[in-house]
């Protein structure tokens, strides 16, 4: 979550629908903006992802940020639900057993993707830190009934919403650049070189360089599809109705967004964004 004072809004970072991308960028704007991010020690939570909080736990225990969200003009990106859930996978792939998704074999990938279903199940209604991927989208929009979040943009217009945010606090952005992107390579044994030099780039360079870096790379060793899509675990049936099942909601609110893309483009383009 990003909470710029100075401008009056609060960007939430939603999992895995490009908030790395927005976050680095909005950052610039305000070198006295409030940041939530990170894996670290919460006094009552314990061990939790400060990035992404679900709003009901924003209130009960970050109730300045909270109080932030009420008050300022707020934004979130909304992605399809399966394709998110097939970025989570992978994320969650790499950072807890550093396996690439793109380099398993299909049939373990397979066997790996069943097992953790009913995992994922059972920490949906409150996931924790290792599951907060696979968290809906709704509770990071809505707490409760209630909704918090102004302005829901869909993934296909984040270059049009860091334009117009550039344009509006009058602070140079690169719409265009991507952070922690879901790919396929090109060029399988390379992989695992690439997944670890990036890694080490991540934790050493500030989030904007290596943005720059890994979005550059990518241009030359990605293939089109996402390593998701590529993998096949898409297509799966099993998958197809987990997502069906547990994210109907998320569909509903994404189904919105996506029907009102050509309106939310032209308000974008003419910053004339309103409630």
């Amino acid at each position: 979550m990003i909470i710029s004072q100075r401008h009056e809004f609060v960007f939430v970072h939603i999992p895995k629908c490009a908030g790395t991308s927005v976050r680095t960028q909005l950052v610039k704007c305000d070198p006295d903006h409030v940041a939530m991010a990170e894996v670290g020690e919460h006094p009552v939570l314990g061990k939790i992802d400060f990035g992404h909080v679900p709003l009901s736990k924003l209130r009960a225990h970050f109730p300045e940020n909270y109080d932030a969200l009420e008050r300022f003009t707020s934004y979130a990106v909304v992605r399809d639900p399966l394709a998110r859930f097939g970025s989570s996978l992978r994320q969650m792939l790499w950072r807890y057993s550093n396996r690439p998704m793109t380099l398993i074999p299909p049939e373990e990938l397979r066997e790996l993707t069943l097992k953790m279903l009913d995992d994922i199940a059972a920490e949906l209604d409150d996931p924790s830190n290792q599951f907060i991927f696979f968290a809906r989208q709704r509770d990071f929009i809505y707490d409760g009934d209630r909704r918090m979040v102004d302005h829901l943009i869909p993934m296909e217009l984040v270059p049009d919403f860091i334009a117009h945010v550039s344009r509006i606090t009058d602070t140079p952005m690169e719409a265009a650049t991507r952070s922690n992107q879901n790919v396929e390579l090109r060029f399988k044994r390379f992989g695992g070189m690439a997944y670890r030099v990036n890694d080490v780039l991540r934790r050493s360079l500030p989030l904007d360089m290596h943005a720059k870096i890994k979005d550059g790379a990518l241009r030359l060793l990605s293939a089109k599809k996402s390593a998701a899509e590529a993998s096949g675990i898409l297509e799966m049936d099993e998958v197809r109705d987990f997502v069906r099942t547990h994210y109907a909601e998320d569909a509903r609110i994404h189904h919105e967004v996506k029907a009102d893309t050509d309106r939310l483009r032209a308000a974008l383009q003419a910053d004339s964004l309103t409630a």
